[in-house]
């Protein structure tokens, strides 16, 4: 773990999401956990350091965030689209796909339950542990339920994959022009550490890079439409964009099916039925 602040801890250097704690005056405050039960397990040995753990809060819905939640027996917080996605999780599934990124993963499977969220919201919270004030806005774009949270006395906010700093950005469910809004809010804040879901800490000078990322890769699709090129044309043929930044950490060998899921998500964005403005 990598000490950011005085009170926050985060660490950005293996398999999954990034995630991190916060030291406050009554306990500690865990935000997303481990993808891999291995890292969960010595993450729970490193909290214990510092102090008893009080609430995990889940930035996104992607297994990569809360697949580790199982491990800690603390209430879980969440954007009320997260909970809906975890319970309907199938676990069967994710627990084969999860077993299969080490030697040490499936012993550590067994009997495994997620532990979704039990306190949700919908546009936004605040959570107050101690001396620590936690703002969660629901910040749609990567998938339809992020939400950054806001460390106020730290001038910490964890993004969630909003921002893939320097790595390649996953768009497989995302809404780019929700995804676009989101980070002009995010520059609104007036925190200016950014703990990104995936890459190194940042700051607002990465928005207009991630920012155009998505729009080139909104063009790009949208090229294809434009030329009549047909879904799965379009997912056969575009290949290019995947070129730009590297893979994250664990994700080798991925960018050929991460550039799939992509064009398939963006083609079907860019040629869904809009509903037409009313006529004045």
């Amino acid at each position: 773990m990598r000490q950011l602040t005085k009170n926050v801890f985060v660490e950005t250097q293996i398999r999954g999401c990034n995630h991190g704690f916060v030291v406050t005056s009554d306990g500690i405050v865990l935000i997303d956990t481990p993808h891999k039960p291995s890292d969960a397990v010595k993450l729970k040995t490193e909290i214990a350091k510092y102090g008893t753990l009080r609430y995990i809060i889940n930035t996104e819905p992607h297994g990569d965030h809360w697949t580790g939640n199982a491990f800690f027996d603390v209430p879980v917080i969440a954007q009320e689209g997260v909970r809906q996605r975890i319970l309907a999780t199938d676990v069967k599934a994710h627990v084969a796909r999860v077993g299969g990124f080490g030697p040490l993963e499936p012993s550590l499977l067994v009997g495994y339950r997620p532990n979704a969220p039990i306190i949700t919201f919908k546009s936004g919270m605040t959570l107050h542990v101690g001396e620590h004030t936690f703002e969660m806005i629901h910040m749609p774009g990567h998938t339809a339920f992020q939400a950054a949270i806001c460390v106020k006395e730290e001038g910490v906010v964890f993004t969630s994959d909003n921002i893939f700093h320097k790595v390649q950005t996953w768009l497989q469910e995302a809404n780019p022009d929700q995804w676009l809004d989101s980070l002009e809010l995010l520059r609104e804040l007036k925190e200016e550490i950014f703990v990104p879901g995936h890459g190194d800490i940042c700051g607002k000078s990465y928005l207009n890079e991630q920012a155009d990322f998505i729009r080139e890769w909104k063009s790009y699709v949208l090229q294809a439409v434009d030329l009549g090129m047909g879904r799965a044309e379009a997912v056969d043929r575009l290949t290019a964009m995947t070129q730009r930044y590297p893979m994250d950490i664990g994700q080798d060998g991925m960018a050929p099916g991460v550039m799939k899921m992509n064009v398939a998500n963006l083609y079907d964005f860019l040629t869904a039925p809009r509903a037409l403005a009313p006529v004045p």
